[in-house]
């Protein structure tokens, strides 16, 4: 009578596995891009789940396993737009040759994210579209986070970029970073209302011809 040997376990088991894992994340990658879009085009009470299943080509079931419910829908689209943002702005600084060039990159950069995500304005920075929703708590939260690590990062370029022999005044920094803050978001308001916006470079050398007249005394040195 002839045996039968047991065949020898193969890798497809785990192979299945990482594949229906990168299949997860490129689901979720195309769930995010689809709620950033519609949440941004008709705000967080205008938008349903069945939409963004619908735009995705998904069931609402599905989204609801990946995020739980709306507001969590909503929170990762947060999340997601402020490390995109973040990390875009904080590469272009950080390769910039010197800080007058870096206060430039760090705009240009600010301002072109945007042009790329256009409803990542509505999503990410405009608090409007928060004031019913049941979102609003973590959301603003969300959003005054996203706000504290820009500040922090124009902060902590202003600091690396005193003169040697120049103490640190913490409230003159917070100043010019909270300004500074202040003046992209609203540009970036000014330009969203805009027909025929100016190019994120000429809004940046403007703003940076601006603010580098205005960041003299920070840089000299003290006596």
């Amino acid at each position: 009578m002839t045996s039968t040997t047991p065949s020898t376990q193969t890798d497809e088991p785990a192979g299945g596995v990482v594949k229906r894992r990168r299949d997860r994340a490129a689901r979720e990658r195309e769930i995010l891009e689809a709620a950033e879009r519609i949440f941004g085009e008709r705000g967080y009470q205008g938008t349903s789940m069945d939409d963004v299943a619908a735009q995705v080509g998904v069931s609402k079931p599905l989204i609801y396993q990946y995020y739980g419910s709306k507001d969590g829908l909503f929170l990762a689209c947060l999340a997601r737009l402020r490390t995109q943002l973040l990390d875009t702005v904080s590469d272009a600084v950080l390769a910039a040759p010197d800080a007058e060039d870096a206060l430039y990159a760090g705009f240009v950069a600010w301002f072109e994210f945007l042009d790329d995500h256009p409803q990542a304005w509505s999503v990410l920075i405009d608090e409007g579209m928060l004031g019913m929703s049941p979102a609003a708590g973590p959301a603003a939260q969300a959003t005054d986070e996203v706000r504290a690590a820009f500040i922090d990062l124009i902060a902590t370029m202003v600091r690396m970029n005193l003169p040697p022999g120049r103490t640190p005044d913490e409230d003159e920094i917070q100043i010019v970073a909270q300004s500074i803050s202040g003046a992209t978001e609203r540009l970036a308001i000014w330009r969203s209302r805009t027909p025929t916006p100016p190019s994120p470079q000429k809004v940046a050398r403007t703003l940076q011809t601006l603010l580098w007249q205005g960041l003299n005394p920070l840089r000299t040195p003290t006596t």
